[in-house]
């Protein structure tokens, strides 16, 4: 029997969890297969739901952010003054470009992936069809695009990987390695299909027709970095697609901000696609932005129950060559303070200000790392640009910003700069900085004039063009998992000087290495140049 159903039963991605359990009502953990085909309309759509719930740990220890942030110039993890995150070097070796292929990092963020892909993608497509279900035209797309999702990660951070687009494989079954050239022509080929078929109405945590365009906007600012000249031309596609997201009228700036980053952001007309994360589901706990940054003494500060690993800082030469300043009060962007913990911390209660365990030294935040050896305890600005939860857990209440109309727009004015119209581009760059500045201030501080925007500046020890628009990227959207790619797109990645880090200069670190543990279990995958297994 053929059941004919849509599958538009709004999922629950607040509470989802990795498992594919604890789904309020329904007991899912008890719910098998054939349950579900007793009613596909109403519970078919919890084989689509671990899509949206896979992306939840993207942001944990050792993966997809790790990769993103770390080893730029914007955060380092350093080894602390008592031998802690030293964690065999792999940290050091990260922020060195000097990573090895048997480092976990690669073969966490592997996984994830290719989990997302396989058995959340394609097993969803094999199971429904397998059992009858007739997928509408619009589930589908939806499938593809999240697979699309997965596989822009691939396609960024490791290049040439297989394409896997269906779950029914022999046993024996050992993918082959595919050039990144294939693997961006099918990410591209299953957004193109697939964006136009997508709802229109705004949808916070489930891809709609705009959040695919943003997927692909990106793919093709990127395609000139990863592949080649011949695909500068890409950036007209980028264009065409920003202007159809900003014209929908679907989503505006945020008046502040910190609302973008604050504990009810899914109020925030800017959010175009986030990933929402729960307390109550316990896993995973979105490190980054807590666990992984705050002193392990940060209690009293948020009246919170538990402290963090000391770990994450800001990079002291980003800090200032990205704002100018040395201290907040000196500084006129908002932006400033509010993407960074900084300075003396202070207790919920009492409002006294907290110190060292010895009463003497204070529990002050500071732009200056020791060393990347043996870094102090409060060496380092910490990531602060999520509010933290009052009462907050070691589980998190946050959810995670993946797209938003601000990089839209920027996206739009790279692009513009690009091609050389830079008044258009400042047009755009001082509309977003519009909002993290006081009004009352002089127009020559509150914008940046197209000329500045076009010159060439001196970025992480190099002078390049457009350097003042990469700073501006840097100010926007510092943490949030784009300054890997923003460099490589500036050559700066591999030829960028920072505090504690000096330039390899060989562009195959461009692309990290396929994770020895999959080389030596499938024959098929080719290590990708330079690299050894």
């Amino acid at each position: 029997m053929k059941h004919t159903a849509k599958l538009t039963t709004i999922l629950a991605i607040s509470a989802l969890a990795y498992s594919c359990t604890d789904l309020d009502p329904v007991i899912y953990s008890d719910m098998t297969l054939n349950t579900i085909m007793e009613n596909p309309e109403e519970n078919s759509a919890y084989i689509l739901t671990p899509m949206y719930g896979q992306m939840r740990w993207f942001n944990e220890d050792r993966s997809i952010w790790d990769l993103t942030e770390l080893g730029t110039d914007a955060w380092v993890i350093p080894t602390n003054t008592d031998g802690g995150w030293y964690d065999g070097g792999i940290w050091l070796r990260l922020d060195n470009h000097e990573w090895l292929p048997t480092d976990p990092h690669f073969s966490n963020c592997w996984s994830h992936l290719w989990y997302g892909i396989t058995t959340c993608c394609n097993r969803a497509i094999f199971q429904l069809e397998e059992n009858g279900v007739e997928i509408d035209a619009g589930t589908l797309a939806e499938i593809r695009t999240v697979r699309a999702f997965y596989y822009y990660y691939l396609l960024s951070l490791f290049g040439n990987v297989p394409i896997i687009d269906t779950y029914d494989l022999p046993e024996d079954y050992l993918p082959s390695t595919r050039s990144r050239e294939d693997v961006y022509d099918f990410v591209v080929k299953e957004l193109r299909e697939s964006m136009d078929l997508l709802p229109e109405e705004a949808r916070y945590s489930r891809f709609n027709k705009w959040s695919a365009k943003q997927l692909l906007a990106k793919v093709y600012l990127n395609a000139e970095a990863w592949l080649g000249e011949k695909y500068a031309e890409k950036r007209d596609s980028t264009l065409i697609l920003c202007d159809e997201i900003i014209n929908s009228g679907k989503y505006q700036l945020d008046d502040s901000f910190s609302h973008i980053f604050s504990l009810d952001n899914e109020s925030s007309p800017e959010i175009i696609f986030a990933v929402p994360y729960d307390e109550t589901t316990g896993s995973p706990i979105f490190h980054c932005i807590y666990a992984k940054t705050q002193h392990w003494s940060c209690q009293p500060i948020y009246n919170a129950g538990s402290g963090g690993y000391n770990g994450l800082r800001a990079v002291p030469s980003y800090v200032n060559e990205t704002f100018d300043a040395k201290s907040p009060d000196d500084y006129n962007d908002n932006r400033y303070r509010e993407t960074y913990c900084m300075g003396q911390q202070y207790d919920y209660i009492t409002k006294e200000p907290l110190y060292f365990t010895d009463g003497v030294t204070p529990f002050n935040y500071v732009n200056e790392i020791a060393s990347i050896n043996a870094a102090e305890e409060f060496d380092g600005y910490r990531f602060g640009k999520y509010e933290i939860k009052i009462g907050q857990k070691w589980e998190t209440d946050q959810d995670w910003v993946v797209f938003r109309l601000a990089e839209t727009l920027m996206m739009k004015a790279e692009c513009l700069l690009r091609d050389g119209d830079a008044a258009g581009a400042a047009k755009i760059v001082n509309e977003i900085r519009d909002r993290s500045f006081d009004k009352s201030l002089p127009q020559e501080v509150r914008e940046i004039p197209a000329a500045r925007l076009e010159a060439v500046t001196e970025v992480d020890g190099v002078q390049v063009k457009y350097g003042e628009f990469l700073k501006e990227l840097g100010r926007e959207f510092t943490g949030e998992g784009m300054r890997r790619e923003q460099l490589i797109r500036w050559d700066l990645y591999v030829n960028g000087t920072w505090t504690f880090h000096s330039p390899k200069k060989s562009g195959y670190l461009e692309l990290f290495p396929i994770p020895s543990a999959e080389l030596l279990s499938n024959i098929n995958l080719r290590q990708n140049d330079g690299y050894s297994y």
